[in-house]
């Protein structure tokens, strides 16, 4: 599952490679379109058999699945865009545009809601077919992977230097707890 993990990182992270030629990108893109598929492939096991789904609630589900992830994942990418924007705005020593700092935390804020309201339209559809249990189910295995991709680009990102003031070993990120 660590592997999985990792490789999940790998995809949900932007790939900004300086010097890059188109083919190389292309390799790694295929890499990654390959990746991507492996690890859905294992996710979409793991819900089948913890969820202890149905062939006909399986096919229903990573359907769902599929359609909103591609409303979801824009806006995930655009408020990547915006922290690292937000931090540009915000480096010590740096004077921040009040205007532009204002823009970034209401479209933040935007997109959050209408994440939110993304989840809910899904878990109303999985409703129709999936029982309460099994849509707990998911939701908790859901937010169990969302944390650890979270944890796993956080750790990322100290390991890469950025995230840390001084240069010194990274800092550990305080767990959530549920």
């Amino acid at each position: 599952m660590r592997r999985s993990m990792m490789v999940l990182l790998l995809l949900a992270a932007p790939a900004v490679v300086h010097g890059q030629t188109p083919a190389d990108s292309l390799g790694r893109d295929s890499e990654r379109v390959q990746l991507f598929q492996q690890v859905r492939d294992r996710w979409h096991a793991h819900i089948r058999e913890n969820l202890t789904l149905t062939d006909d609630q399986a096919n229903r589900l990573f359907a769902t699945e599929d359609k909103f992830d591609a409303t979801r994942r824009p806006l995930q990418q655009r408020q990547a865009g915006i922290a690292r924007d937000l931090n540009q705005q915000l480096q010590p020593g740096v004077a921040a545009n009040g205007d532009v700092v204002t823009r970034l935390m209401n479209e933040r804020e935007d997109n959050r809601l209408k994440l939110e309201q993304i989840d809910r339209d899904e878990d109303r559809e999985m409703a129709g077919y999936l029982t309460p249990v099994q849509r707990a189910r998911y939701q908790r295995q859901r937010q169990i992977f969302r944390e650890r991709i979270r944890d796993l680009m956080w750790h990322r990102a100290q390991m890469q230097g950025r995230g840390r003031e001084g240069g010194g070993p990274p800092v550990r990120r305080p767990r959530r707890r549920p």
